[in-house]
């Protein structure tokens, strides 16, 4: 029996054994809500194990809304009796900390490397000008989004930034705090219809760079390729910017695979980023396009994960990139110079989204009347292996 559990336990992921202890001390009322955890340093050397792995079961656990982290000052156990989607929001007396300097970052995901860089970059302005932020995941759900902004404003922050849940509506909480002046920053993405301040990258100019790249390698056939959760309206741009750059060669649209799981029944992953399963179906989903359009000789992956995808998909029938077909992808992934195909992709400023929108957001906090405000940051093409001028199939 003991020998079984030890083989157990050993079975066990190292990250996972972190997440089980801090829930159980929670269970057994050791922690309470907005109790400060052990430093993530402590919990290393407790468990032997690096940072890195500590930190993947913090983010676990801020992702399942059971702790939340305020920048710069730790993390905490979250409020979770009674509230279905928990946390309410820290009480900054408990943490030590005025709630006139906190600023609350919403984001889908707090573990994919876009919602990461735009948190460095805002809390790094921010805590240069005396502010603490508090991060919260809204896990790509609307209602839960409304609720945590319902309970921010509530709780006393001295204002929010935004990085709002897909889909083609917007929550009407970020319209309500927008109209009654209280300082809100959208990131990423504008609201259709509304005057509200944002700061988004330049998703017209990055996919029309892209798409005029292809065009001076002498692609004439080029196809839109994107397989996503949801659309957004930085992926509407990217559409109207690989349509620009064609109409302004006076080519022809190529075919298009837009394909929205969400408006199909499909449930998109908890963490933001695809699932083996997930990346299976859309794989297989731009094989069957690519195999239906074989005159293509390019593609624009309007995705990180759509891009990938894709290559995939060429690798399936035999398809060789780049000499017979040049691939692009929007947004850049972590070691990508290192891949089997290194890729050509627009690169956005992640990072600077953060900050931008910080600052913007702590001039409103200064100045509520003032002029409401769209920030657009230029993209840029880096040039890799994916991309070739065009050859027969």
């Amino acid at each position: 029996m003991n020998d079984r559990m030890t083989s157990s336990k050993k079975r066990t992921p190292l990250y996972s054994q972190i997440r089980d202890y801090i829930l159980a001390n929670i269970q057994q009322l050791h922690w309470q809500a907005n109790d400060q955890l052990p430093t993530e340093q402590e919990l290393a050397e407790k468990f032997n194990v690096s940072r890195f792995t500590v930190k993947k079961a913090m983010a676990e656990l801020v992702q399942e809304g059971l702790i939340y982290r305020i920048q710069g000052k730790g993390s905490f156990i979250s409020q979770m009796v009674g509230d279905e989607h928990r946390p309410v929001v820290a009480p900054a007396a408990d943490a030590g900390i005025s709630t006139m300097k906190l600023i609350v970052l919403l984001t889908p995901h707090i573990q994919s490397s876009l919602s990461a860089s735009i948190l460095t970059g805002a809390e790094s302005y921010l805590a240069d000008h005396g502010y603490q932020l508090i991060v919260r995941s809204t896990r790509n759900e609307q209602e839960l989004e409304r609720r945590l902004l319902v309970d921010s404003v509530r709780t006393g922050v001295r204002g929010v930034l935004i990085f709002p849940v897909d889909g083609e509506t917007y929550n009407e909480e970020i319209l309500r705090l927008t109209l009654n002046k209280f300082p809100v920053v959208v990131i990423d993405r504008y609201l259709r219809g509304v005057d509200t301040n944002c700061v988004c990258s330049d998703n017209i100019g990055g996919a029309f760079d892209a798409t005029s790249h292809l065009i001076g390698l002498g692609h004439h056939n080029i196809a839109f390729v994107v397989v996503h959760d949801r659309t957004t309206t930085s992926l509407e741009e990217r559409i109207a910017g690989y349509e620009r750059a064609l109409s302004a060669s006076r080519y022809p649209f190529g075919p298009r695979l837009a394909y929205f799981e969400s408006e199909n029944g499909e449930d998109a992953p908890p963490s933001g980023e695809p699932q083996a399963d997930q990346l299976e179906r859309m794989t297989v989903r731009i094989q069957a396009f690519l195999e239906q359009n074989p005159a293509v000789t390019a593609v624009f992956a309007a995705t990180t994960y759509s891009g990938l995808a894709t290559l995939q998909a060429a690798t399936n029938l035999g398809i060789k990139v780049p000499e017979q077909l040049s691939v692009v992808f929007c947004d850049d992934f972590e070691h990508s110079a290192l891949s089997r195909i290194p890729p050509t992709c627009v690169v956005q400023q992640e990072s600077q989204l953060g900050i931008d929108a910080a600052k913007l957001l702590l001039s409103i906090i200064d100045n509520p009347l003032q002029e409401r405000k769209k920030l657009t940051l230029p993209t840029r093409l880096v040039l890799r292996q994916s991309t070739a001028p065009p050859s027969n199939r």
